[in-house]
């Protein structure tokens, strides 16, 4: 019995520790994304590696990477909603150290779920801190 307890505890443990992408990391990953939180005009840009699209700057794979939300790519890019959706999941997926900071799902964004180390992420990691620093984001506009 007392067995049983303890594994039941074990797997909500488990289950339950992740960090937390706070609401603050997230805004300043967009307002770094898209040059202060903005929705893109036009959505979808080629950046000189591919196309990156919304105001986070995902990709196709990235989308589908976060559980494909919203149905198709092209529509969930154009709706704030889809595209945070789709942010959460994808770090919900990649990001499972219970110790998580900000700086490790700013690194996950950007470089992807073996990229979060790499010294190329750092640059983007120091823009999203800036804007933590100085409080530099503003929340996406109310539909």
């Amino acid at each position: 019995m007392h067995q049983t307890i303890w594994i039941a505890l074990i797997m909500v443990m488990v289950n339950t520790a992740t960090g937390v992408l706070e609401d603050d990391c997230l805004a300043c990953m967009c307002f770094a994304s898209s040059n202060g939180c903005v929705m893109p005009d036009p959505v979808c840009q080629n950046n000189g590696f591919g196309e990156v699209c919304g105001p986070w700057a995902i990709t196709q794979g990235y989308w589908m990477d976060g559980g494909y939300q919203g149905g198709l790519f092209y529509d969930c890019v154009e709706d704030w909603d889809c595209n945070e959706s789709t942010v959460r999941a994808y770090m919900t997926r990649y990001v499972t150290d219970p110790n998580a900071d900000c700086e490790l799902y700013a690194r996950t964004h950007v470089g992807g779920p073996f990229g979060s180390s790499a010294d190329w992420t750092l640059d983007y990691w120091y823009q999203v801190r800036n804007c933590l620093d100085y409080a530099l984001f503003t929340p996406p506009p109310l539909e």
